[in-house]
């Protein structure tokens, strides 16, 4: 948490919103490349040297990163809803409940809840032991006892407000955009995993669109095998989970996906 706020000190970037994986880190930025590369750089070495601190193995030299510009407000929004979203997707927590993100400071009152000691109430070897850094600490950057730096310190909110005008519209798209969660997913080469609710809704979401007036169980199987192609191919859903979804054999769901007339020629 305090090397992600760092990186807006040592690298000319603004951070608006990230997502701190076990794994991976997802992070929202501006900045040119130049700025960019070396936010990165900083962040690897930061890490590979507490891992060694810590009796780990440093991060792989293959540790890579992918920068992907954005260039309308529509995308941005996508880009917010699958940040935010990460952590739940992975099965960690519920949306916003995440310690190791920026996501609870998105219309959330547990933001001004979580306060730490100001920067200014330590002494200079204090923050040096802290951060790991003799970076000069901003005084009203605050640190928590087991959150470390809140992100409050250091992340720009005003894009995300100038995106998303109220409460509602931001928590029905985090829970309810699939798509959006598809397509930013498929750019990063991060599939996505829904559970047995999420699938049933996006079907029932899809007949109602495709067939009005009509339920599941009133479908033929040419419509059923239709849909079963926009299942796979919109959301990327593997046979056995449609098969469940729609009510048909996993072994007539492949045939469906195999055959040309279904628009999936090879």
């Amino acid at each position: 948490m305090i090397v992600i706020g760092l990186l807006t000190l040592h690298a000319d970037i603004i951070i608006y919103s990230f997502s701190l994986m076990p794994n991976h880190v997802h992070i929202i930025l501006s900045g040119n490349g130049g700025a960019c590369l070396k936010a990165f750089d900083y962040l690897r070495n930061k890490l590979s040297t507490r891992l060694k601190l810590d009796g780990y193995a440093t991060l792989p030299d293959d540790y890579w990163f992918k920068l992907t510009p954005v260039d309308e407000p529509e995308q941005m929004k996508n880009n917010f809803i699958y940040v935010d979203r990460n952590a739940y997707e992975r099965l960690i927590c519920i949306p916003a409940g995440y310690p190791w993100s920026s996501s609870y400071l998105h219309f959330s009152l547990i933001g001004k809840m979580i306060r730490g000691h100001r920067a200014d109430s330590f002494s200079k070897r204090e923050l040096e032991r802290m951060t790991g850094s003799r970076t000069n600490i901003p005084p009203h950057w605050e640190f928590h006892a087991t959150h470390g730096l809140l992100p409050s310190s250091f992340i720009d909110n005003s894009l995300f407000f100038r995106l998303f005008n109220n409460p509602k519209d931001y928590e029905s798209r985090l829970v309810k955009d699939y798509e959006a969660y598809v397509k930013v997913g498929k750019a990063l080469d991060e599939p996505p995993e829904f559970s047995k609710i999420e699938i049933n809704d996006i079907v029932e979401r899809l007949v109602l669109d495709l067939y009005p007036g009509r339920k599941l169980r009133q479908l033929s199987n040419d419509q059923k095998g239709r849909l079963a192609i926009l299942l796979m191919k919109n959301y990327n859903l593997k046979s056995f989970d449609i098969a469940s979804a729609i009510n048909v054999s996993e072994h007539i769901v492949g045939q469906w996906l195999r055959a040309k007339d279904y628009g999936n020629q090879k």
